[in-house]
């Protein structure tokens, strides 16, 4: 996913899975285990003032179990969804209370754990080699997929205002909403070869292929454990300390997350000698603004719930094989336009949408000394968020992502009992 714009309802390759595609896992070849990690860098401008910021952590993480070339998986995994890791502060002056430092630091956020299982169908055919001969092929396969997953996570922020005379106490006030929502995912692939050719001697010359997929998800109730503290501090040896609660408030908030689907297609050649070149597009779309109501406890000030949407377009290239060398790198680029899910309001009540669009590259490389099909893949997308307000803050972020698929030789297979010693 990482370098091709964010392509998740269709799979551009066998030796990697989409956790967003339940389907993906029956068309891998072998068992696989992947992980990434994900390092960011931020800058936020608002006029002319920019803070700068430098951020990281885990990717996904799943394991693919199946017989070798069999078209039945299990999958299970680990993703962030969401992240609420910030600090911002700035310091203002007040004509009575005199100097004032205004914190605003948060943590935690939302991940995704899940369980699926793949299954898929291939349709073969006879097609002509030479005039004289035949082969049989795969000519079109279908693929399924579910998952039940289910949210969990912690988000916490605090704002601390801090009033430098030391006569007025400081004031602090924390926002923790503990959040779980059990669903599943429903996915689905295909493909069909339009076009193939052989030489004579049955060799590979060239083939056309289609590709489509997509998923849904069904809405799913979120359950948040809400609770809000506000109190009076002072800063004691260097550490803020309660002196006062001045309000506390905690409930459970329910809230429906609405569905979700997602389509894609894609045409790919692949040519005689190795070569690959994929295009391929995708979009998303959920509408929040259904559940504006039930799940406006999670928006703050003046923002408001709006409809997610998200077109992306994506290339691969493969190389063709050189000689005495089989395993070659891989090339993706992508480019990704979206409407998140939030509506800004102006001075004049007009509801603004939060853009983003973001343009990436990535590349996987074959794991050096390995006798398998595991890779390393690198990716890094740059983007950036912003509205059509004058006066709200700009985001410009650089991404890099680090990750590696494991698949085991074909003589030292997992999960699968030894034969002999």
């Amino acid at each position: 996913v990482a370098g091709i714009g964010g392509i998740s309802s269709i799979s551009s390759t066998n030796v990697a899975f989409n956790a967003d595609q339940p389907a993906s896992a029956a068309g891998l070849l072998q068992p696989t285990f992947q992980g990434a990690v994900v390092v960011q860098h931020v800058q936020l401008e608002e006029g002319e003032k920019t803070s700068n910021a430098i951020t990281g952590g885990p990717g996904n993480f799943g394991l693919v179990v199946k017989r070798p070339r069999s078209h039945n998986a299990l999958q299970l995994g680990l993703t962030p969804l969401t992240s609420k890791a910030f600090s911002i502060a700035r310091t203002l002056t007040d004509s009575t209370l005199g100097e004032i430092k205004e914190t605003y630091d948060g943590s935690g956020g939302l991940a995704r754990a899940h369980f699926g299982f793949a299954k898929g169908w291939r349709g073969r055919s006879w097609i002509g080699a030479g005039g004289t001969d035949s082969v049989l092929i795969n000519r079109q396969g279908l693929d399924v997929g579910v998952q039940l997953d289910h949210w969990f996570g912690d988000a916490i922020q605090s704002s601390t205002t801090d009033i430098l005379d030391l006569s007025h106490r400081d004031v602090q006030t924390v926002l923790s909403s503990r959040h779980r929502a059990t669903g599943m995912v429903l996915g689905v692939e295909g493909f069909r070869v339009v076009k193939a050719g052989y030489d004579q001697a049955r060799n590979f010359r060239g083939s056309w292929m289609i590709r489509l997929g997509g998923t849904w998800s069904p809405p799913r109730t979120l359950n948040t454990d809400f609770t809000r503290l506000r109190q009076s501090t002072l800063v004691l040896n260097g550490t803020i300390t309660p002196i006062d609660t001045s309000a506390f408030e905690q409930e459970v908030l329910l809230g429906e997350v609405p569905q979700k689907w997602t389509l894609g297609g894609g045409i790919q050649w692949d040519g005689g000698r190795g070569h690959s070149l994929g295009l391929f597009v995708d979009h998303h779309q959920q509408a929040w603004s259904q559940s504006a109501e039930e799940l406006g406890h999670l928006m703050d000030g003046s923002a408001q719930w709006g409809d997610f949407k998200s077109t992306a377009l994506g290339v691969l290239w493969t190389p063709g094989r050189k000689s005495g060398k089989v395993s070659r790198a891989t090339y993706r680029a992508g480019w990704c336009q979206t409407n998140l899910p939030v509506m800004l309001q102006a001075e004049d009540m007009a509801l603004f949408p939060l853009e983003e669009w973001r343009a990436s590259l990535g590349v996987n490389v074959p794991l050096k000394g390995s006798r398998s099909s595991s890779q390393i893949h690198l990716g890094m997308d740059f983007g950036r968020r912003f509205t059509q307000m004058s006066n709200t803050h700009q985001e410009t972020n650089l991404r890099f992502h680090l990750g590696v698929t494991l698949t085991p030789f074909a003589k030292n297979l997992w999960l699968t009992p030894r034969l002999y010693d």
